[in-house]
């Protein structure tokens, strides 16, 4: 009875889409609303039954980018998208598994991501071909490091409200700049000359210093930070580029609420 109930509001709501000509995160809005904190922080119990949530799930099963490009006719259109699935894939995936101490728990060497699959616009994709062959090869765009989330406490906190295109580069800047004046990610010790950055800056190095070339904004992780500091912090850096640069351990414990 729930499947068909459930058919019968995804097509009622792709119905709405079509005819507004964009994607509706209403869904994930409500669900991320219940099940997460404004500090990022996840209570997977009631994400397990989250009627939205698995709502929003069955809904990207039949539609992305690639299937009705009508409903994604900007970059921001898809980009938004396959952040906001990446996340509901996450938050879904780890729900259906909980109770577990770490996402690591699910599969070894890291197989949530790597070898476990998700159904999205009749595509069966893991976790790490949307982010590496999708998010980062597509769009080019280094705060998406800030945005996806991989359930652990180590990374970016989870929005709990969905990423819209209409507000998708304030967006990205904002979760951008959270996590770059988040002493879990960045921290200066001024009297030791030590910067400490999220080894996501380390993983992804690249991607960071790319984006700085193309606009001429500089060349190192150091640089790409201070676009995101606080005045003075990027000032001291800004005038003390002999700073030590350290990585810091990665926590993989989930990010659950306690």
């Amino acid at each position: 009875m729930w499947r068909l109930c459930a058919i019968g509001l995804i097509f009622a709501g792709f119905i709405q889409q079509s005819g507004a000509e964009s994607f509706d995160y209403a869904p994930l809005n409500r669900s991320l609303g219940r099940v997460v904190s404004a500090g990022g922080w996840v209570n997977y119990e009631a994400a397990k039954t989250d009627a939205d949530l698995r709502l929003f799930i069955e809904q990207i099963t039949r539609v992305s980018p690639d299937t009705h490009p009508a409903l994604f006719p900007t970059r921001a259109d898809s980009l938004a998208f396959w952040i906001n699935a990446y996340n509901a894939c996450v938050l879904s995936g780890v729900a259906k598994a909980y109770p577990i101490a770490s996402v690591t728990d699910i599969a070894p060497f890291y197989g949530f991501f790597k070898i476990h699959s998700f159904v999205i616009g009749a595509r069966r994709l893991t976790l790490d071909y949307i982010e590496h062959e999708i998010i980062r090869k597509q769009f080019a765009d280094p705060r998406i490091h800030a945005a996806i989330n991989c359930a652990a406490i180590s990374c970016p906190r989870l929005q709990n409200r969905a990423f819209m295109p209409s507000e998708l580069h304030a967006q990205l800047h904002a979760a951008m700049r959270d996590m770059v004046r988040n002493a879990t990610h960045v921290q200066i010790n001024r009297q030791a000359g030590i910067v400490s950055l999220s080894a996501i800056f380390n993983w992804f190095a690249d991607d960071f210093t790319a984006y700085l070339k193309a606009e001429n904004a500089g060349e190192t992780l150091l640089d790409y930070i201070c676009l995101f500091l606080d005045e003075d912090d990027a000032a001291y850096l800004q005038t003390h580029p002999d700073v030590q640069v350290l990585f810091l351990e990665y926590d993989w414990s989930l990010n659950e609420q306690k």
